[in-house]
């Protein structure tokens, strides 16, 4: 399969690769470029945490080389450390 895909065509397909959390997310987008099935990925605790567990103590998204931002780009390397707003 190529490339972009729907949601509904990726959950048929990857939906036991997906996290909990990714089978929900996902259905938020109409096309999907990329999942990072290979990555190590953050496992998140949708009540406690910052961001979910997604973010550090400091407010720094956990960056995971391989895995997906908005299944759309992969992340190839971390760069260097900065912020955001």
């Amino acid at each position: 399969m190529n490339p972009p895909l729907t949601a509904a065509v990726t959950l048929k397909n990857f939906m036991k690769y997906l996290k909990n959390y990714e089978q929900a997310e996902i259905l938020e987008y109409k096309n999907i470029y990329f999942l990072g099935l290979d990555a190590q990925k953050v496992e998140t605790n949708m009540i406690h945490g910052y961001n979910s567990g997604y973010d550090d103590e400091k407010g720094d998204y956990k960056l995971v080389t391989g895995d997906h931002i908005g299944y759309r780009y992969e992340i190839k390397k971390n760069l260097g450390k900065g912020s955001f707003g």
